[in-house]
């Protein structure tokens, strides 16, 4: 066995150079048995030296075989796998990879034995998941340090189910309760189940914090992966629906207005402990193989969106020019993702030093400071139009939530639930909170369409969404 290791960088650098041999010797393989063996179809011997692209050929697959497995999320250092969810996901990034390099030989019209391609493919997929299997025994991943919110039966529950089950790689660091946990109750329940003495129950739910504010500064130095939210299950919420649901002779449909992080229910997944199930709510999501297309698509539509609308934007700015005094474009910072600053600009709807009076507010339905030609281009959104080279740079995308003041962020952060989880993403040049609201909703309103977005994202809704921009573009809805 080799030594236990903590260290996410040697678990990733074995990954790396295991990774990278298996191609070399999957690719090399696939050569040798189309030279030596006797393929169905195969009627003539492979011809190495008239293949002009056989030494990139090797490169390709060196270099392109980490870019597909980390693509599919396979250098994170999370918890141990199942080995069918390691087959599945290298299964994934090989068929990814070899589409890859068989529509770049098409391309450049160069002849490539089909055999190699698919003897290489097959190889390289059972090299590969023995080879991530045998690592995943032989190098221990660290075990996720979890916090249990709550201390009731619920919250003894999952600290029991991980503390025998070490294969989810969870340990249990502590535990904040919270008002209305039955903690002694359920602490002499544990007792008479458990013959649990007082050390017995650290070794269960792990050490009491002492407030929330403890906990932020364990999530803040990085000792803490993982909050688990154990509430009780007799809370006035499960006892009112049992009340209604029982409603005879007419039962009716309940309906729930989603808080913050109920509106993170979209792509919600189930995680297992053994028969315990959780919903992992604040995640990254299995979205990271589209990001390149994401951008891609950004980058393209970006670039058509300048080139087309550039005549209009021209002509804008010629109207703002000579319609009131003051420069045509003006730029303000707003926060990013992760919580970055950046810079944008927008064509002036206001008239010059308008907020030295009024001070930094949000926009207002009918805003005085608004020049006439400012209050159309507002209207029809063309003030966004010089975001585009934010999207072109990468700071913003087409769609996303909508970029921020600094100064209002810091009030949302300490007054909104939630808001923090907007930043996960690039802000947009629009978003679903822009075509289903209207232009002066609340920044609760907003949030929540802003967080549907970000569980729900797809390239599918991204087009969805631009095309119902267009349309309330044109209609000067929602204003």
């Amino acid at each position: 066995m080799l030594r236990d290791s903590q260290n996410h960088a040697t678990w990733r650098a074995w990954s790396l150079l295991g990774d990278l041999a298996v191609a070399w010797i999957a690719l090399y393989l696939a050569f040798q048995i189309r030279i030596l063996a006797a393929l169905p179809g195969s009627t003539q011997p492979l011809p190495l030296e008239k293949l002009a692209y056989f030494d990139l050929i090797w490169i390709w697959v060196v270099v392109s075989q980490p870019v597909a497995l980390y693509f599919f999320g396979l250098y994170e250092t999370r918890t141990k796998r199942p080995r069918l969810e390691i087959a599945r996901w290298v299964s994934l990034a090989v068929l990814f990879q070899t589409l890859a390099l068989a529509t770049a030989l098409f391309l450049a019209s160069q002849a490539f034995p089909r055999s190699v391609l698919l003897l290489f493919a097959l190889l390289n997929t059972a090299a590969l998941v023995l080879w991530r299997v045998a690592l995943q025994s032989l190098v221990r991943t660290p075990m996720r340090q979890v916090i249990l919110v709550g201390c009731g039966p619920a919250a003894l529950d999952v600290a029991r189910k991980i503390r025998e089950h070490h294969f989810h790689g969870l340990e249990v660091r502590g535990y904040l309760p919270v008002p209305g946990s039955r903690s002694p109750a359920a602490l002499e329940d544990l007792d008479e189940r458990q013959d649990a003495s007082p050390d017995r129950r650290d070794d269960v739910l792990g050490r009491r914090l002492a407030s929330a504010a403890e906990l932020q500064l364990l999530l803040a130095s990085g000792e803490v992966d993982d909050v688990i939210l154990a509430p009780e299950a007799d809370s006035w919420q499960t006892a009112l629906i049992d009340e209604i649901a029982g409603s005879r002779p007419r039962r009716p449909t309940i309906l729930l207005l989603p808080g913050p992080f109920e509106s993170l229910i979209g792509t919600m997944r189930y995680r297992w402990i053994n028969d315990l199930p959780l919903i992992e709510v604040m995640r990254e999501g299995d979205w990271r193989a589209a990001m390149p297309v994401k951008r891609v698509f950004d980058l393209a539509g970006a670039a058509l969106l300048a080139i087309a609308a550039s005549p209009l934007f021209l002509l804008a700015a010629l109207a703002v020019r000579l319609s009131s005094a003051g420069p045509v474009l003006f730029r303000q910072e707003r926060v990013g993702r992760a919580l970055r600053p950046f810079k944008v600009a927008k064509l002036r709807t206001m008239r010059q030093d308008a907020e030295r009076e009024s001070g930094e507010i949000l926009a207002l339905r009918d805003d005085p400071r608004l020049t006439p030609v400012g209050g159309f281009l507002r209207r029809y959104r063309l003030d966004e139009l010089p975001q585009l080279w934010n999207v072109l740079v990468g700071e913003m995308s087409l769609v996303g939530p909508r970029p921020e003041r600094p100064g209002f962020v810091r009030q949302h952060l300490a007054g909104v639930p939630g808001y923090a989880e907007r930043f996960a993403v690039l802000p947009g040049l629009t978003g679903l909170a822009q075509v289903n609201g209207e232009y002066h909703s609340t920044p609760e309103n907003k949030l929540r369409y802003d967080l549907a977005y970000i569980s729900n994202r797809s390239l599918w809704l991204d087009l969805s969404i631009l095309v119902r921009t267009v349309r309330i573009v044109l209609t000067s809805q929602g204003v």
